[in-house]
């Protein structure tokens, strides 16, 4: 079984505290086209919604009519604990060790079909795959006083974006071990490399980007069209 967990329980810092997830783009909130990828993937079984809890989106699961919605729960205080809970929801509703969780931003609308297969199929074979994309710009590591420090090699540097493919047994283990240390990474990835296990990387399409600000919107708008 295939679960999507999308992660939507943000505090929308970057647009003043308002639930960017819910702005119209071409007569829609955001997140509908969110949900609308992974509900149309044939090989994604069952999705869970992680959402802040004062947020109706079970309203607008129902609204829009999307049957592989497994459960719409509460988010935490940080993305992991969002991403910690879901996996739990996974447990709930079946999932087995060898099942595969895709934790996904809601604010990524627009990934690519294509992509969550080759994540899946990546994740099969080595256990977690994560999709994104190579550094196209000369990356440059900087000292704390604001100079630069160190031109480093952008054939080296990946940009990790979502989604990030984990096996179930080992996303429980890997986010157990960060819970009992305490340990806060940013993104899910992270949490499997601690344990030092290979994770395959996926290279995505180009308009898997990220919605940040309300001017995003309008990119948003103009790639739907």
């Amino acid at each position: 079984m295939n679960i999507a967990i999308i992660l939507a329980a943000g505090r929308s810092k970057r647009t003043k505290g308002v639930n960017k997830l819910l702005f119209r783009v071409r007569g829609k909130p955001l997140i509908f086209y969110t949900i609308r990828a992974f509900e149309k993937h044939r090989q994604i079984d069952k999705i869970i919604l992680v959402a802040k809890k004062n947020e109706n989106f079970s309203g607008l699961v129902k609204k829009y009519k999307f049957k592989r919605v497994a459960g719409v729960i509460a988010g935490g205080k940080e993305r992991q604990d969002s991403a910690w809970a879901g996996l739990k929801m996974a447990k709930k509703i079946g999932g087995k060790s060898k099942d595969l969780l895709l934790f996904h931003n809601a604010a990524n609308p627009l990934v690519d079909k294509r992509d969550i297969t080759a994540a899946i199929k990546a994740a099969k074979k080595h256990g977690a795959a994560v999709v994104g994309q190579m550094a196209k710009d000369t990356v440059k590591k900087t000292s704390e006083r604001g100079f630069v420090a160190k031109t480093l090699d952008r054939k080296k540097i990946f940009l990790a974006q979502t989604p990030q493919v984990i096996e179930y047994g080992l996303a429980q283990k890997s986010f157990a071990r960060a819970q009992k240390q305490g340990y806060k990474g940013t993104d899910d990835a992270s949490l499997v490399e601690r344990l030092g296990k290979p994770i395959k990387i996926v290279i995505s399409s180009s308009k898997n980007v990220k919605i940040t600000t309300r001017e995003d919107l309008k990119t948003l708008s103009t790639l739907l069209s």
